[in-house]
């Protein structure tokens, strides 16, 4: 089974870390930070092993 949240954000201005989806992350790439507007590269995305995306569907 596969999460929607398939990558880890950390953003490298304010430190702010979210779980996104591959919608969320385009967003991010071409509008910033949602917290603090910051430019956003492919850089700050972690993508998720199959046993964090397991962990984070479990909770």
């Amino acid at each position: 089974m596969s999460s929607s949240e398939d990558y880890t954000f950390v953003c490298s201005e304010c430190g702010q870390s979210i779980s996104v989806n591959e919608a969320m992350r385009e967003a991010l790439v071409e509008n910033g930070c949602a917290v603090c507007g910051s430019p956003v590269s492919e850089t700050d995305f972690e993508a998720k092993t199959d046993f964090e995306a397991e962990a984070a569907s479990d909770s």
